[in-house]
């Protein structure tokens, strides 16, 4: 889920990382104190129009939902089913599930509050602010001679070693697939076999590449990889007023002075 800003993102969401992160971590939480509908309406209509100004492309929102599917909403209907299965045939109160259809629904859709909120939060604050907020709320371990900032240029290191393999892998498969497709006959096994060999190579390189990241981390200037700095302008003070007037009128919502 972490990305580098892009030209596509607005200049109204390139604010700054520590406030930014303390917005997103508020609305987060927010979802498990409704008590109203209009209140989960408002937060959608809110996150949608940060993902307006966002500019985020529709195809990373696409993958994120296929992802949120996958990692999440796949696996949670798969133990409500086996959960059901296993109480339909033993009677087992154990295993008698007392929410229902709407519970359900709720649950899952804080669970992808969380999921989205976290692709905005990375898709429109650089990596570098990230790890650079990450040392500076590390700074305690620092103290006591942890090597934070090593163990932050090996993820630096790790990322950037990741996007070129990720470019040569996707170059490989392509080819290796193109072939496979053309092929007749006994040509494919002879397609499949390369296809396996071309994986292997790429296992065995990744090890090599293991030894770059190490010369990277011993060699690099950890200022020259990430940094953060607080910074209060007016763009800040737009996004965190309008966060107050957002959160003001779900309080309103939920003590029942509007609907």
């Amino acid at each position: 889920m972490i990305s580098v800003n892009t030209p596509e993102t607005a200049e109204f969401l390139e604010v700054d990382g520590l406030i930014k992160f303390i917005i997103a971590t508020l609305v987060t939480v927010m979802p498990f104190f409704f008590l109203k509908t209009m209140s989960f309406v408002m937060l959608s209509i809110y996150l949608l129009l940060v993902t307006y100004l966002s500019r985020i492309k529709p195809r990373t929102l696409l993958i994120s939902a296929a992802s949120y599917f996958m990692v999440v909403l796949m696996p949670y209907l798969f133990g409500l089913l086996m959960n059901a299965l296993i109480y339909s045939f033993s009677n087992n109160e154990l295993f008698s599930y007392q929410q229902g259809p709407n519970e359900i629904f709720l649950r899952l859709f804080k669970l992808l509050i969380i999921w989205y909120v976290s692709i905005l939060y990375f898709h429109t604050t650089p990596l570098k602010t990230v790890l650079g907020l990450l040392d500076k709320c590390l700074t305690p371990l620092k103290l006591v001679g942890v090597p934070v900032a090593d163990y932050l240029k090996v993820v630096m290191g790790s990322v950037i070693e990741l996007k070129e393999m990720g470019a040569e892998i996707m170059k490989s498969l392509e080819e290796s697939v193109r072939s496979v497709v053309r092929g007749r006959g006994g040509k494919f096994n002879i397609n499949i076999k390369g296809l396996s060999q071309i994986i292997v190579s790429l296992i065995v390189n990744s090890f090599g590449r293991l030894d770059k990241i190490e010369r990277f981390v011993e060699q690099a200037n950890s200022d020259d990889l990430y940094h953060y700095s607080f910074k209060l302008t007016s763009r800040e003070m737009v996004v965190v007023l309008s966060f107050v007037l957002f959160t003001s009128l779900v309080f309103m919502v939920e003590k029942g002075y509007w609907f």
